[in-house]
């Protein structure tokens, strides 16, 4: 069997500031593009083009939050059969 990440879900954190919530994942199995992008439960809509990850897409995001870190992350993996 062959672990994929589908997805990637992790707190961001700054001090003096609330956490945010981020969630991205995979909209097919087994392809990093298009993926989902909800930020405190709000679907952010999809994200698509020249994405070699779920990771990256997940880095790129959290990115777009100047001074927060990736307090915790949780990586969302699919068990697929070999073909």
């Amino acid at each position: 069997m062959k672990e994929i990440v589908v997805g990637i879900r992790g707190r961001l954190a700054r001090d003096g500031a609330n956490e945010i919530d981020l969630l991205v994942y995979s909209y097919y199995v087994g392809r990093p593009s298009p993926c989902v992008v909800i930020e405190d439960w709000v679907n952010k809509g999809l994200i698509g083009g020249s994405i070699e990850s779920v990771e990256q897409i997940f880095e790129l995001q959290a990115a777009n939050h100047p001074g927060y870190s990736i307090k915790e992350r949780q990586d969302l993996v699919a068990v697929a059969a070999p073909k």
